[in-house]
């Protein structure tokens, strides 16, 4: 799965294992403080998107490779979660976050997946405010984390089928 972008000289891929030693020295500053990363990596947990810009790795998407689980029906609607998004400061501003999450969004998107999600540190304003004009919209605050997600699937308002239980003239059998 690639995508260049012409004008830029940016190429968008789907990182693998291979990609462990580059994806330390690009961000290592950052996978050092998430836990069993090289386990989780080996054991095909992440979802990885890297660009490469004229051929040197300057930036990586981790995701979460398993669908949050399905725990009752208020959950059952699929969403995956954003690890981070990191560019080498030595690449910034070229955009290649922007093609990143675009093209991870695609991804999501494609596979159905109701909602994506990231979790932030609350002084992290950057962050937000990027995330932010990709429509990511905070949902929770805890002490020092906000959480922000994207719909990706639009339930035109409904939030329960509770009101099917009460009415006597519908019988759910009928949209089986």
């Amino acid at each position: 799965m690639n995508q260049k972008n012409e004008k830029s000289n940016i190429i968008i891929k789907t990182g693998n294992n291979e990609d462990i030693i580059e994806l330390q020295m690009c961000a290592n500053e950052f996978i050092e403080f998430i836990d069993d990363f090289e386990i989780n990596l080996h054991n095909k947990k992440y979802f990885i998107l890297t660009a490469y810009y004229f051929k040197n790795l300057s930036g990586i998407l981790l995701a979460d490779n398993v669908i949050s689980k399905i725990d009752g029906l208020e959950k059952i609607v699929p969403k995956v979660q954003l690890i981070f998004l990191f560019v080498n400061p030595v690449y910034r501003d070229k955009g290649i976050a922007n093609l990143l999450l675009n093209y991870f969004i695609k991804i999501q998107k494609k596979e159905n997946l109701a909602s994506i999600y990231i979790n932030l540190p609350q002084k992290y304003k950057f962050g937000k405010n990027f995330l932010e004009k990709y429509d990511f919209v905070q949902s929770i605050t805890t002490n020092n984390n906000i959480i922000l997600e994207k719909t990706l699937w639009y339930d035109f308002g409904i939030e329960s089928c509770d009101f099917y239980k009460n009415r006597k003239d519908i019988s759910l059998d009928n949209y089986s």
